[in-house]
């Protein structure tokens, strides 16, 4: 699955053309940390401070440890170790506990880069890392010189040691769920007693883990996701003769959540050109990982969360495909990369909380301690990634949707290119996300 990008920050909701106005909205949005590389997933400590995982921009690709991104036009990827854990206290102090983590980003600019993806905490205090990775795992050893990435972690916040717990990219080269393309990039989990979820959005799958060390207990993966006849893709140059697409259909699931009920909850971004109003929303049964889709209608999903009412949050990494907005590589922004919050009431009813107006190109979700809503904004990009916080003390307002973009089923009861002058055929990768 070809879908690796994550970082992020949006107010202009469009599920299917549907905008909203500023007077809309009753959540106020602040932003608690600036100046993060990459931030990826959050995750709060026993003592009420967040923890941010930082993906970091990779290296300059000077030492030859590139790879071809499977997600983005193959544009270089290149290696270094620039990821990190950053801490952010009660009192606002920005704090970097855990640095020199492997990272690996495009060329030029840093952007969408893989490397620490979540860090999350169990019961007893202890913190878990994972780190992302993002390409063909065979070249993880080789070419880029970086074996601890796709790995699931403990971690030691106080020297930096990681105990490795289980190896996604590895399972991912010998074993290939999906049986698609050989691509992985785990990029967040959640923990239940001694047991983590982990998603894989390269692999499409979803792992059950020991905590205790009995590694990768048992994996499953996500149905195909037809993109549908008017997907767009962006323009190809005058000269490119005949065109044949041959788009991608992998899942690419890219958020995860504990339902109220006890099962898991997953929302994917979907396969490139990152069609809107495409995506879904699965319920998988923990125990054995069979996905059901409870929810779609969405566009490029990159958290999902639950209130203690049992109403889920929904974001939206950007409301319009992300290569309109954001020019790959590069961190140029070329269009709107407002991103969105959607509230799935238990009645199936929907709800925007909050677009664009400073939520842009984020990812995940999280309740804090203090009740309120967290999520890393301007995720994908390496100079101005933040973490903002919604405070939803203010409801929210019911904007109509239109019925024919969704279909909720059960949620209140539980690029490869090759190209001649006569013929171009595009083979778009599938969304790894970084």
């Amino acid at each position: 699955m070809k879908f690796k990008s994550f970082a992020l920050t949006f107010l202009t909701f469009c599920i299917a053309s549907v905008s909203i106005t500023k007077a809309a909205q009753a959540a106020t949005l602040t932003t608690i940390a600036e100046g993060l590389n990459n931030p990826r997933g959050i995750g709060f400590g026993s003592d009420g401070s967040l923890y941010v995982a930082e993906s970091g921009g990779g290296g300059d690709g000077s030492d030859g440890r590139c790879i071809p991104s499977p997600s983005s036009q193959y544009i270089p990827l290149c290696a270094a170790k620039v990821g990190a854990i950053t801490k952010i206290t009660t009192d606002g102090e920005k704090q970097r506990v855990v640095d020199n983590l492997a990272s690996i980003g495009l060329r030029p600019a840093g952007e969408q880069g893989a490397g620490p993806a979540d860090i999350k905490f169990d019961d007893k205090g202890n913190a878990y890392l994972l780190i992302g990775f993002a390409g063909d795992p065979n070249n993880r050893d080789t070419l880029l010189q970086e074996p601890t990435m796709g790995q699931l972690y403990k971690v030691d916040l106080n020297t930096g040691s990681l105990t490795s717990l289980a190896d996604f990219a590895a399972y991912e080269a010998k074993y290939n769920a999906d049986g698609t393309d050989f691509t992985s990039n785990p990029y967040a989990f959640r923990i239940q007693g001694d047991t983590a979820y982990v998603i894989d959005a390269g692999a499409n799958t979803i792992s059950s883990v020991d905590l205790n060390g009995g590694g990768i207990k048992n994996v499953n993966s996500f149905p195909l996701n037809p993109l549908g006849p008017n997907a767009e893709f962006p323009p190809l140059p005058d000269d490119a003769g005949e065109i044949v697409f041959e788009p991608s259909q992998q899942s690419v699931p890219a958020a995860i959540a504990f339902a109220p009920d006890g099962s898991l909850t997953v929302g994917e971004y979907t396969a490139y050109p990152y069609p809107v109003a495409v995506a879904r929303i699965f319920s998988v049964d923990p125990s054995t990982l069979q996905p059901q889709v409870i929810a779609d209608g969405l566009t490029e999903v990159t958290g999902v969360a639950y209130d203690p009412d049992g109403n889920l949050y929904v974001l939206q990494h950007m409301n319009q495909q992300e290569w309109k907005a954001t020019e790959q590589g590069t961190g140029n922004i070329i269009g709107d990369i407002s991103g969105s919050l959607i509230k799935i009431n238990k009645d199936g009813t929907r709800e925007t909380v909050w677009s664009g107006n400073g939520l842009e190109a984020a990812s995940e979700l999280v309740f804090g301690p203090d009740g309120n809503l967290y999520t890393s904004n301007r995720s994908r990009y390496s100079d101005s990634g933040a973490i903002l916080k919604f405070d939803l003390k203010g409801g929210t307002t019911k904007v109509p949707e239109p019925t024919s973009a969704i279909s909720l089923l059960a949620l209140g009861a539980l690029g490869a290119a090759s190209f001649s002058k006569r013929k171009r055929t595009l083979r778009v990768g599938r969304r790894v996300v970084s």
